[in-house]
């Protein structure tokens, strides 16, 4: 009995430090910077795990999607009011590749190998394998971290230090197992034990995580102010993923900071969208990981079905002493089962005589998979307090009261997430309506515009000429419309040859940031400012901003772009 007490005793020492440690080096998120739209150097998937406390989460693909759309590597067309008919098309002539990060080179690897003809689906990108999808994001996750930490932001939350000691102790308690088990047994395979041991500690302690070094906790200071400042945009929530032409980066920053629902929810390169969900109760609107609890028989059982586990794991536990006897190593089981059903019994009695009630969002609710459990669904509800939640086991005949969006309170017991009780239901918004107006100014079609507001195309004057963009391509052209956006498409092969895109009020004031920064020629007399880059010209008049890029036959008069954007309609970029 004292071998096993020692054993017993090292094990608990070792959780206790390792606990200790795990309290010791929690990472704390400093105060927030007063919000700012000033973006830092990190890339938005560094920005990402900086302000998720070391975490990778879904957003470091779709970002980093978003920001390599943003350097022009391939553009993001949206052909109608669906924003997950958006398409990828790769640009004809590749930008240099030097500069890209590795977990960069991976998403654009993802792209070019499902693209046809330089062109594929945004939706094409998520994996339909759970075991594909685990790998390549796994991958992408582990690139992420390496970047942070050889830029100096992020660091192993266990220092080296504490992860040798905690593996040195990990290894004694596995060689102190090991030779209980020789002695309890006399046969000398068992101290394998040891191997199992110690492999099970040290992956413990492999498997912590990250936090943030002091250079890394003033980036994050910094990153949580530009989320502010997101947030307080709450049309940002609704941005399509094809917005990028006139966001820039700030859509990619936006991705990975957890403040562009819309659009994350249409870049997932995961196969686990149920993990995160988005929310906008209580104002603004945040991403939500869900837990699903595994391997807890307890979970969402009733009362007289958890008396019936506890009682037949004592059962067991006590036929077990009866055949082993109550003294060696073969009676170890049977106590770990009385152990097992004495915790059982005790937390049902303190479940039962505890319920919470609880008011919140529905964000999902859909059946749960387990074979012993056909009656009962998950229930995610974001009630406001956290960014992190775990699903409640809801009674299947009461799934069909709510719908996702709903407003619910309910009664729930905490330890087995049961719910067992709804005071109050309050139905889900309607969502957006389009902005009213005359019958004689809606006469386009209704789409989500650039700027996630739902409105009808209006038929204003166009911010330059059709013959004008004729005479710049050397070909016939036709117009297509869509709010705050003019596609000027070939007649000839019915391609986009020229984009026009503008924006006023704070969206004018951050295009212009975003597009009149990098290697830029000043285009002076056109506008109150302008600027020529590569394929594309940009001019500010006032708050608003015009942005017009040539694309695809229509690059080869990329030279004459400062002479077309001096042809531009000022009036019309406020009246269309």
């Amino acid at each position: 009995m004292p071998d096993l007490l020692l054993a017993g005793a090292s094990l608990g020492l070792w959780l206790l430090a390792y606990a200790a440690c795990r309290v010791a080096t929690r990472p704390v998120p400093p105060a927030a910077l007063p919000a700012t739209m000033d973006l830092g150097p990190e890339p938005p998937a560094v920005a990402g795990l900086l302000v998720n406390g070391g975490s990778t989460h879904a957003g470091a693909a779709g970002s980093t999607l978003l920001d390599l759309a943003a350097a022009g590597y391939y553009e993001l067309r949206q052909p109608d009011a669906d924003p997950y008919g958006t398409t990828i098309h790769l640009a004809g002539e590749h930008p240099d590749e030097g500069g890209l990060r590795p977990y960069e080179r991976q998403v654009l690897a993802r792209v070019r190998e499902l693209a046809v003809d330089g062109v594929v689906p945004l939706t094409a990108l998520t994996f339909r394998d759970d075991n594909e999808s685990r790998t390549w994001n796994s991958r992408l996750r582990a690139a992420v971290v390496a970047d942070a930490r050889a830029a100096g932001l992020s660091q192993r939350r266990f220092g080296p230090t504490m992860m040798t000691a905690l593996y040195l102790g990990a290894l004694a308690v596995g060689v102190v197992c090991g030779l209980v088990a020789v002695h309890r047994t006399h046969l000398r395979w068992t101290f394998l034990v040891s191997l199992t041991v110690a492999a099970v500690l040290a992956g413990l302690v492999q498997r912590i995580g990250e936090r943030a070094t002091p250079a890394g906790s003033e980036a994050t200071a910094r990153w949580l102010g530009v989320r502010s400042w997101l947030r307080n945009h709450q049309q940002f929530a609704e941005l399509p993923p094809s917005a990028v032409a006139i966001w820039d980066r700030y859509l990619a920053y936006g991705a990975a900071l957890g403040v562009t629902q819309q659009a994350s929810d249409v870049l997932d390169l995961s196969a686990g969208v149920r993990r995160n969900l988005w929310s906008t109760y209580h104002g603004g609107c945040r991403r939500i990981r869900v837990r699903y609890p595994r391997g807890r028989p307890w979970y969402g059982s009733g009362t007289p079905a958890l008396f019936l586990q506890a009682l037949l794991v004592v059962l067991a536990g006590t036929l077990v002493l009866i055949v082993a006897g109550h003294a060696g190593w073969y009676a170890l089981p049977g106590y770990v089962l009385l152990t097992g059903g004495a915790y059982l019994l005790i937390r049902t009695l303190v479940d039962r005589t505890r319920s919470v009630t609880i008011t919140g969002r529905v964000l999902a609710l859909h059946l749960r998979r387990a074979q012993d459990s056909p009656r009962m669904s998950h229930l995610v509800i974001d009630d406001g307090t956290a960014d992190e939640t775990t699903a409640w086991a809801l009674p299947h005949e009461w799934g069909d009261r709510w719908r996702q969006g709903d407003v619910v309170t309910i009664t729930v017991r905490p330890w087995s997430r049961r719910v067992i009780a709804v005071s109050a239901h309050a139905p889900a918004d309607p969502g957006p309506r389009p902005s009213a107006g005359s019958d004689s100014e809606l006469t386009g079609p209704l789409v989500t515009d650039v700027f996630g507001e739902v409105r009808h195309v209006r038929a204003g004057p166009l911010p330059v000429s059709v013959e004008d963009v004729a005479r710049f391509v050397g070909q016939p052209v036709r117009v297509e419309r869509r709010p705050q956006r003019v596609d000027f498409r070939s007649e000839l092969d019915d391609s986009t040859v020229l984009r026009a895109a503008w924006a006023d009020g704070t969206a004018g004031r951050i295009a212009w940031r975003a597009n009149a920064r990098g290697v830029a020629t000043p285009l002076p007399g056109i506008g109150d400012e302008a600027y020529a880059s590569g394929n594309r010209v940009v001019m500010r008049v006032g708050d608003t901003t015009l942005v017009l890029t040539a694309l695809g036959g229509g690059r080869v008069g990329a030279p004459h772009l400062p002479w077309l954007l001096s042809r531009c309609e000022r009036d019309a970029l406020t009246r269309t």
